[in-house]
């Protein structure tokens, strides 16, 4: 008994020692003056471990944005709370308190207060990455009564949404997300370089292994099924790393200010199949050209920024019959003929929605606007990068001479736009929980 227990407190001891630990008196105070406002920031190599800075006013929350240099700005004695989610903190000093969330007061520059003790705004560091959640709600989208699911943080006191979407639980598929623009708006965000594995809802995907639908060997499997030809399959999904389905993302990663909020957007309920020459240019671009158009817009107006798909993409089969793709047969992850992004001013009440053509096989006709386009020239006046878009024919550059493909690409990419107005007379009117603060 006695051996056993003096194990045990070696054990405590040491353990306690490899916690990192805070030493409060090692801060000088003199530089802190009186009218100091708090602006902090740590190093890059700290920031993914840093806890989620919010404030609440009764049953209202917001995350804490920095400004235009990546600083959290808060004024001298403002009271404000930091959360690590589902990691805890670091410090062995912060975890006696048994809380992953703090009520923190700015001193002054990079220092704040907690009870009754003074640390460095580096010293709330969290032993991870603090990680998020999908919930399914009650709540239900459109006519037909689809499951809406949000995507936060979980604190000690509060649920923190990041962004809600629209599923179908029947297909497989997300209708659209949506999430409030940060305000002010400004076009940066930290530096994540790892990419992380994308997660499963099985509440939203069953026992369906969703991962193993989007491999390239398994597209090619199903899309010979589909079009009953593994030559014409051959033809159509090709390992260039333009002619394959990719897991194309609703809401943005780039769209996000913080590591964590950009490793949130990884949920396979906030992609959908894209084909890998629109992901990576056009798409990319309009991705950019909406995070300009916000910053440009600094303290405006309140945005919220909804991105969706619409119809099917066909490919021609062994009949030359036009045939659906799913990536789940008989019919579920469907692989959508458009990506479409609302970029929605709250205060005007309107907004503009941004279309683009999901199918690099399809030859441009009427039939591929479904509203009226507003953006004659496109949205930016160009095609692809790197290729002539007034005649359609390939440049000489290294990877873009694409008239010696198996298949060739039967445009050259598009996005047009439409007013909010005429794409819901053929869409159908955006369910009104798109505009309905999350936080």
């Amino acid at each position: 008994m006695h051996s056993t227990a003096l194990i045990t407190a070696v054990c405590l001891v040491i353990c306690s020692c490899l916690l990192p630990t805070i030493n409060a008196k090692k801060i000088n105070y003199q530089n802190v003056k009186n009218e100091d406002d708090c602006s902090l920031w740590v190093a890059e190599k700290d920031e993914p471990k840093m806890p989620i800075p919010f404030t609440s006013n009764g049953k209202r929350y917001a995350i804490i944005y920095p400004n235009a240099k990546g600083r959290l700005d808060v004024k001298k004695g403002r009271s404000f709370k930091l959360s690590c989610a589902t990691a805890k903190f670091a410090s062995s000093e912060l975890q006696r308190n048994g809380t992953s969330e703090v009520l923190v007061t700015c001193v002054g520059i990079d220092v704040l207060a907690y009870r009754g003790q003074t640390y460095r705004y580096e010293d709330f560091q969290c032993d991870g990455m603090p990680k998020s959640e999908l919930r399914v709600t009650d709540d239900r989208c459109q006519p037909a009564n689809y499951t809406v699911a949000v995507v936060g943080f979980q604190t000690d006191h509060a649920f923190l949404r990041l962004y809600g979407m629209c599923f179908d639980k029947s297909t497989k598929n997300s209708l659209y997300t949506w999430y409030d623009a940060r305000a002010p708006y400004y076009d940066n965000h930290q530096k994540y370089s790892k990419r992380p594995a994308f997660i499963k809802s099985k509440e939203l995907y069953g026992n369906t292994d969703v991962n193993r639908k989007y491999t390239f060997k398994e597209q090619k499997k199903t899309v010979a099924k589909i079009l009953r030809s593994d030559e014409l399959a051959d033809k159509y999904i090709r390992n260039d790393n333009q002619h394959s389905l990719s897991r194309g993302h609703y809401a943005a990663k780039a769209d996000f200010f913080f590591d964590f909020e950009q490793i949130s957007t990884f949920y396979y309920a906030n992609v959908a199949p894209q084909w890998q020459i629109f992901n990576g240019d056009m798409w990319a671009d309009l991705e950019q050209s909406t995070r300009s158009k916000l910053s440009k817009g600094n303290g405006t107006s309140t945005h919220v920024i909804v991105t969706g798909t619409y119809d099917t993409c066909t490919l021609a089969d062994v009949d030359n019959v036009q045939q659906p793709l799913y990536l789940d047969l008989p019919g579920a992850i469907r692989v959508p003929l458009f990506y479409w992004k609302l970029h929605y001013d709250v205060d005007a009440a309107d907004g503009i929605v941004y279309i683009g053509l999901n199918n690099p096989y399809k030859e441009i006709d009427d039939s591929v606007y479904i509203c009226p386009n507003i953006c004659p020239d496109g949205y930016h006046g160009r095609g692809y990068q790197g290729r002539d878009h007034r005649n359609n024919k390939a440049e000489t550059g290294p990877g873009r001479d694409h008239r010696n493909d198996p298949e060739p690409d039967a445009n050259d990419g598009l996005i047009y736009c439409c007013t909010k107005k005429s794409f819901e007379e053929v869409y159908g009117e955006l369910d009104p929980i798109v505009y309905r603060q999350l936080m």
